[in-house]
């Protein structure tokens, strides 16, 4: 497979290795192999690299892994969608440009070493060798909502540091990098999941009565649309570099040596759709997709009040104001931007609660169709999911309730 040159290989075992000259390093062996199943992301490939290299003056011999993120290869469609959507340009930029700067006012590792990056890949420190995924036989406590709240503010107050001491504006420095690719207009995903929102609404349970019906027939589209304003720079409270898409697949976490009772630390991955906007978008994201309806009631507040302590925390030491996001307007903004958090969670639980291998069956073995489900019209593909997986249909149904009650009862709000 050649995804990457000989050259290329050099240059990353080099970066890896910087304190070794690059005419001392010589490349024994490569080996690149694809990433497993469950790996298997929406708007790119996996890959893990080995590298054997030797430094020939030393006479050592270094082995070396990586993480590969890769423009879809296999599925031509997959492939086209990201290359029009730009989706490595930004990240590559967001990784090489953008992060750097923000972990030189960080006191932990916020995001995995980038090595080397082109338009249609990226090259990754491999985090599996320190960190991890929870297992399916681990639940989500109170202490890793905590623990992810707190890396989020760091990387947050991180941004605001980098602002602030380097006199810079980091939404109009890289707006052309920082781009909405979610929620958007023109983002056919997303216009086919509103879509496919109203579809599941009128289906529910819930809402067969003539009002309900007639509210979702003649209102609940157009008012979905709101959210789209919510995810741009708001014009009430401090803006950060948001990561945007801190779920379970997308944060791994540190154990100490021989402990798998709590992490000490974690790491998130993925800045695909990294926005300059509210904190908060980051903040109920983590709530509203990775905890269940029952768990975010009971650990919401505390959630919110342990955020905000810590971005404090972090503005302190960075010696700024803490004045620049007052606990008040915090906490205003989060009731601000819910509507976002509660069609990102009814947009993405179809995709990221279907299985593995139902998804993976159906991205392989029709593509075309896979495709035409993710950006045109997604009704027959739920209706095919909710026949063969048992319990899907009421997974999805949840957060359709909890949003359409939402707008129901706060109508008056976005009209």
């Amino acid at each position: 497979m050649d995804l990457l040159s000989p050259e290329e290989y050099v240059l990353i075992a080099q970066r890896t290795l910087p304190e070794i000259d690059k005419t001392h390093l010589i490349v024994l062996n490569s080996q690149l192999d694809a990433g497993s199943n469950d790996l298997m992301g929406y708007m790119g490939e996996y890959y893990k690299l080995h590298l054997e290299v030797e430094d020939i003056e030393e006479k050592k011999k270094h082995f070396l892994k990586y993480f590969i993120k890769s423009l879809p290869r296999k599925n031509e469609p997959q492939r086209e969608e990201c290359e029009r959507k730009g989706v490595f340009h930004k990240e590559s930029a967001v990784y090489t440009h953008i992060l750097p700067n923000i972990q030189k006012y960080a006191t932990k590792k916020l995001f995995p070493k980038c090595y080397y990056s082109r338009n249609d890949i990226l090259v990754l420190e491999d985090l599996t060798q320190n960190y991890r995924h929870l297992n399916a036989k681990e639940s989500y406590m109170l202490d890793h909502y905590k623990l992810v709240l707190e890396h989020l503010s760091e990387l947050h107050a991180a941004s605001i540091a980098w602002e602030e001491k380097e006199n810079l504006n980091i939404y109009k420095k890289y707006k052309d990098v920082l781009i909405e690719l979610h929620l958007d207009a023109n983002n056919s995903w997303y216009i086919t999941g509103l879509k496919a929102i109203v579809f599941l609404a009128a289906r529910h349970p819930q809402y067969q009565t003539s009002k309900a019906q007639q509210f979702i027939k003649d209102k609940l589209y157009n008012l979905l649309t709101k959210a789209e304003k919510l995810v741009e720079p708001s014009q009430t409270i401090r803006n950060v570099l948001c990561h945007r898409d801190a779920w379970d697949r997308n944060i791994l976490y540190h154990f100490e040596k021989n402990s798998s009772v709590l992490p000490d630390a974690c790491c998130i991955v993925d800045f695909q759709i990294a926005k300059y906007c509210s904190p908060t978008l980051d903040v109920l994201f983590l709530l509203y997709i990775v905890a269940s309806v029952e768990v975010r009631k009971e650990i919401y507040d505390e959630c919110l009040e342990h955020y905000y302590k810590c971005l404090e925390s972090h503005l302190d030491r960075m010696e700024l104001e803490k004045s620049l996001i007052t606990r008040e307007i915090f906490l205003k903004e989060c009731q601000r931007t819910r509507l976002a958090a509660l069609l990102i969670w009814a947009l993405t639980e179809p995709q990221t609660k279907m299985s593995p291998s139902i998804s993976n069956r159906l991205r392989s073995e029709e593509p075309e169709k896979f495709d035409y489900y993710l950006n045109v019209d997604r009704s027959e593909m739920l209706l095919r999911v909710m026949d063969i997986q048992p319990g899907y249909e009421e997974i999805i149904m949840s957060p359709i309730r909890e949003l359409v009650d939402y707008l129901m009862e706060n109508e008056n709000l976005y009209a």
